[in-house]
């Protein structure tokens, strides 16, 4: 039975296929895919493909019961830190993330356990493709094919025309299925998506970190596993879920409500975590510069924020407290927190906040070496001088926080936005109920529409901007003049 019907209201994908190539031979146009989560390994959610305005709506998906969350949620309140509203650490599935290759939609869903294709122009269906379980992660478009990963605890490699198998590869042993949100479940789920990297599918098979967690590099085109390049590592301790981040050496996978985990691209092995413990989330982007982003969730004494690391020293850069979506070009970061929509100057940013920790570290190291003196009068002048050094650096961090805002290129008031991405010199973002562009360079608002739920997805590719809800919707829109 399909769970998922789909309203046209344009013409053929003839007609908007000559419109695209009639506007790209103007120069009005360069069309690009958008071919995995967030459009590329890094997650950057970038691309250079301008947005064509105004956007009309052309077709609407949607499903007869909303996605189905691998986990209900934060809990209700942390008592520890007295935090009475709590973002969930584990927010990686909310609604049915798109890709884009060509003229074909492809999207996996949590409610009928399947791969589904339509077409850009009018949304028809095209090819269901059905797995054992809940399909959670966004598709992987990698030379004609498809990618995806089911909670049955298989990958599945498709042919993107019609969606017949080429290959399937499950890591684990062979195990009774468990109970899960009302369905049977592989104790070991695909929830990382597929991470197709010269010619190398990369996926996690894993769900608690008191059990064993399978990391697989595989034959894209084959799904073997022998050869070199192609492993299953074995990790204990770690529960892999988010989408995969690449660079060309290294793998990133978010743990939910733990730190982050580096491990080699070419080996598996586990290289090191990044931040401290609890420093959880989903959400992550790495730079070509090497800096991770990473967060959104609730931690003890924030109400969720993005953290950025150097992803080579591992070293802590900065903190954007509250901040749940964001998006980094270069030397330019745009960042939304608590209904502000920020541009600031990255690098400028990260110096100064990287100061500022330093000085908060020597802080600290010097309050200890004070208390253990036991001389709070400071009457000894070693006392004396460690006063001086904590005052002199308390000064210093006064400084530094005179100097952020000079980093800051504009500010606006906005609604709460849950995703962003930029396209061209647009901002696309989604929030309640709300689809909106801003002009990069001004933080202008030029374009909304209301759409229904939460738009946690935004995909823009080929002239045509999809939009994810959290109720099962999936809006396209696209520019007609």
């Amino acid at each position: 039975m399909n769970l998922f019907t789909t309203i046209s209201n344009h013409s053929s994908p003839i007609v908007w296929i000559a419109a695209v190539i009639v506007a790209a031979a103007a120069g009005l146009v360069q069309a690009e895919d958008w071919p995995t989560h967030r459009r590329d390994n890094y997650r950057s959610a970038i691309t250079s493909e301008s947005i064509q305005r105004p956007l009309q709506r052309q077709w609407i998906s949607s499903s007869f019961i909303p996605p189905q969350t691998a986990w209900a949620g934060p809990a209700k309140w942390d008592s520890y830190a007295n935090i009475m509203t709590l973002k969930s650490m584990r927010d990686f599935d909310p609604v049915f993330y798109t890709t884009v290759a060509g003229d074909s939609v492809f999207w996996g869903s949590s409610v009928d356990d399947s791969v589904h294709c339509v077409g850009l122009a009018d949304g028809a269906d095209r090819w269901t493709f059905c797995t054992d379980g809940p399909v959670r992660a966004a598709p992987t478009w990698y030379k004609k094919k498809v990618y995806v990963g089911s909670d049955d605890g298989y990958v599945y490699c498709l042919n993107a025309n019609d969606g017949s198998l080429v290959w399937s590869f499950k890591p684990t042993p062979d195990a009774p299925r468990i109970s899960n949100n009302g369905k049977l479940i592989s104790p070991w789920p695909c929830r990382t998506g597929v991470l197709v990297q010269d010619g190398v599918a990369y996926f996690a098979a894993s769900l608690l970190p008191w059990s064993e967690s399978y990391l697989c590099a595989v034959n894209a085109e084959t799904g073997s596993d022998q050869g070199e390049g192609f492993y299953i590592a074995r990790h204990q301790h770690a529960a892999m879920q988010g989408p995969i981040l690449a660079s060309s050496t290294k793998l990133y996978l978010s743990h939910g409500r733990q730190q982050p985990h580096v491990y080699d691209l070419q080996t598996g092995e586990l290289l090191g975590s990044i931040g401290r413990s609890g420093d959880g989330g989903c959400f992550a982007i790495l730079t070509q510069d090497d800096v991770l982003f990473h967060g959104r969730g609730q931690n003890h004494k924030a109400e969720g924020e993005l953290r950025g690391f150097n992803a080579q020293s591992q070293d802590h850069l900065a903190t954007f407290p509250q901040a749940n979506c964001m998006v980094v070009k270069t030397d330019m970061a745009y960042l939304h927190s608590k209904g502000e929509l920020t541009a600031f100057d990255r690098a400028k940013n990260i110096v100064l906040q990287s100061q500022k920790n330093e000085c908060l570290k020597k802080e600290e190291d010097r309050k200890k070496e004070f208390k253990k003196l036991n001389d709070p009068k400071a009457e000894t002048e070693q006392a004396q001088k460690l006063l001086s050094d904590i005052q002199a650096i308390q000064n210093e961090i006064k400084q530094i926080d005179r100097e952020l805002p000079s980093t800051i290129v504009w500010k606006t008031d906005v609604p709460i936005y849950e995703s962003m991405i930029l396209a061209g010199n647009v901002l696309v973002v989604g929030g309640k109920n709300l689809v909106a562009a801003h002009d990069a360079a001004t933080g202008e608002l030029i374009w909304s529409d209301a759409v229904e739920g939460n738009a946690y997805g935004l995909t823009y590719a080929n002239g045509h901007l999809l939009v994810s809800t959290d109720l099962g919707n999936i809006i396209c829109y696209a520019h007609k003049p």
